[in-house]
């Protein structure tokens, strides 16, 4: 498997390239601000955009989409309750094939509706779900966002591999990346035991 992590500009987006080098497939992962170098980094290594995947529809998120949907033949990928059309609208624990590779969606609810992390090969895309020491956010600013169905989204991804690694949809940890086995041990909103005192923390977290 080809996978390369890309900064994205913006608001320190990340963008993702996965790609089955011998079926000469990849997929774009959140695109955000760098549509051009993503698809110029699948073109150098000869690989075919098929799938265009936005882990939610925050317009960070998708503002690339359109750029790599007008030059290749990718199909869009978004969870079944995104607001946005696309081609492809995947359910809870639904599979997609590129090449040999499985990519796996888990519908992550909380810091917008349409939320989905993305399992490959032992990589979890985490979106805006779960940053390095961080998650992302609730509230006035983020419309249907629900804190408790951010809690049990985070939940949910602790129980995972341990092993899995971490890859967020921003910048804002001391790394790039991490492990759920780190993030357990020492991310202070997965340290939380109850959500009363998760929901504590996000309410006092400075």
């Amino acid at each position: 498997m080809f996978f390369r992590q890309i900064p994205a500009n913006g608001d320190r987006n990340f963008a993702y390239l996965i790609g089955d080098e011998d079926a000469r497939e990849a997929a774009i992962v959140d695109a955000s601000y760098a549509p051009e170098q993503v698809w110029a980094g699948a073109q150098a290594r000869g690989l075919n955009a098929r799938y265009v995947i936005s882990t939610h529809s925050h317009t960070d998120h998708i503002v690339g989409n359109d750029y790599l949907l007008e030059r290749t033949q990718a199909v869009e990928v978004m969870h079944e309750s995104a607001p946005r059309a696309c081609r492809v609208r995947v359910k809870d624990n639904e599979e997609l094939s590129l090449g040999n590779l499985r990519l796996r969606f888990l519908h992550t609810p909380g810091h917008v509706p349409d939320h989905v992390c993305v399992l490959v090969e032992g990589k979890l895309l985490t979106g805006d779900l779960l940053f390095v020491g961080k998650i992302g956010g609730t509230g006035p600013h983020f419309p249907g966002s629900d804190p408790r169905q951010q809690w049990e989204s985070l939940q949910r991804l602790a129980r995972l591999d341990p092993a899995t690694e971490v890859w967020p949809g921003h910048d804002y940890g001391v790394a790039p990346s991490s492990t759920l086995g780190r993030e357990i041990a020492t991310n202070p909103f997965l340290l939380c035991k109850t959500y009363e005192d998760f929901l504590y923390l996000k309410d006092h977290w400075a």
